[in-house]
């Protein structure tokens, strides 16, 4: 409950590049603070609004777009730790590696609020994606992501991002982008090199073409540099993305019952993707929050 704790962990962030979880603690010191009638939490909410009106520019965000309860830390030891999407119908999920560090427990929450529990399937240390299944499916997913078959990763060629500073607003969005870099690494051709229009990524979203199919997941460019010792020179606004060719093949060897196997192809062999152009309702529960118990 101090106020003061909280400014100084939002502003920390900030300087970090960590945008959300500023607003998330910039927002609870404007709340703490208006608790006080104090001269120094009168001067400090001054202070305090005017850090996240920067923290809100810098993300491209009005206040009425970010919910409050977003990235607030759950009852109990649950915590915000990340984002995630669905992969066909069955229940499967990728993320980043590090979201999932250290839990105990995992659980997703949906944009409307709805919480479900995950277990972690298997980690790939290498390329720092972590795959998770829902102990429970869920029904209504009629329109399932899907893996692009033949993904084109030409330089120039257009993608798409999922904005989920946006997820639960009544106005989702994608950012748009392109291709820069065919192959990111020098001794590796399973990352790309994308360029989002400088608009702020978290680490384990997806990554679509012109289509809606997926063809990726995104990291930032900060995380790659920490993560892979052979990338190649990156523009200062680049991103990269782990390529779904190679996301499809792990995915493949973990799918062991004949009824997943069976639904997972039946989802590949669909005609359709996401509307890029105007994301439904139909799609947006495919895209997560993971937040983990340890």
């Amino acid at each position: 409950s101090s106020a003061e704790t909280h400014h100084a962990l939002g502003v920390l962030y900030y300087e970090t590049n960590n945008g959300t979880q500023a607003i998330d603690h910039f927002r609870k010191a404007e709340l703490f603070y208006k608790k006080r009638s104090d001269k120094k939490a009168t001067l400090n909410l001054t202070i305090v609004k005017n850090n996240l009106k920067k923290a809100y520019k810098k993300l491209n965000l009005n206040p009425d777009d970010f919910k409050f309860d977003i990235l607030r830390p759950t009852k109990n030891k649950w915590k915000p730790s990340g984002i995630g999407f669905l992969i066909g119908r069955d229940g499967y999920l990728f993320t980043s590696a590090p979201s999932i560090s250290g839990a105990k427990k995992i659980r997703i929450r949906f944009p409307n609020g709805q919480l479900k529990p995950a277990k972690l399937i298997r980690e790939f240390i290498v390329y720092k994606i972590a795959i998770l299944k829902l102990v429970n499916t869920i029904k209504g997913l009629s329109h399932p992501l899907i893996f692009e078959e033949k993904p084109n990763f030409a330089k120039g060629r257009p993608v798409y991002a999922m904005d989920f500073s946006k997820l639960t607003s009544n106005v989702h969005s994608l950012s748009k982008g392109i291709i820069l870099k065919e192959q990111a690494l020098e001794n590796s051709n399973k990352v790309v090199q994308i360029d989002l229009g400088g608009k702020i990524q978290d680490n384990g979203g997806p990554l679509f073409n012109a289509n809606g199919r997926l063809i990726g997941l995104i990291f930032t460019k900060r995380f790659a540099q920490k993560s892979f010792p052979y990338l190649m020179d990156s523009p200062e606004h680049a991103s990269f993305a782990i390529k779904s060719s190679y996301l499809k093949k792990v995915l493949s060897g973990l799918i062991h019952s004949r009824n997943d196997i069976k639904n997972q192809s039946k989802d590949l062999d669909l005609n359709h993707g996401i509307n890029i152009s105007d994301v439904s309702g139909k799609t947006i529960n495919n895209f997560v929050f993971l937040e983990i118990y340890n």
